[in-house]
């Protein structure tokens, strides 16, 4: 389970479902984009429950393993859906932040 971190608060969700998530906002970002998505929550007295939020460039979202105890979240078909959206565009999403294989992003495009 992870917690993902937002201006107005934090919700907990899958694993999966919050990695998704950092890769479509990091996509949307890259290409100027936002979208709302709808992902299945933890809810404050352990339901189970939906949000729905904004992301995309100019999203401040930080996503953290949460607190041991609770059973993962999965929602296979959202994951899918997200991780569709997120290879979909013009400007791929780096997957650094995620511990791809080769570290950090790179920034050659920068002009300096």
């Amino acid at each position: 389970m992870k917690r993902i971190y937002h201006p107005g608060g934090s919700i907990v969700t899958g694993s999966d479902l919050a990695d998704a998530i950092m890769l479509y906002a990091e996509a949307l970002s890259n290409r100027r984009s936002t979208d709302v998505v709808d992902i299945p929550v933890i809810t404050d007295d352990g339901s189970p429950g939906r949000a729905q939020f904004l992301i995309g460039a100019s999203s401040q979202l930080v996503s953290v393993t949460s607190a041991a105890g609770l059973a993962e979240l999965v929602e296979a078909a959202t994951t899918d859906a997200i991780h569709d959206k997120a290879r979909t565009g013009s400007a791929p999403a780096s997957l650094a932040w995620a511990g791809a294989p080769h570290g950090a992003p790179q920034f050659d495009e920068f002009d300096y």
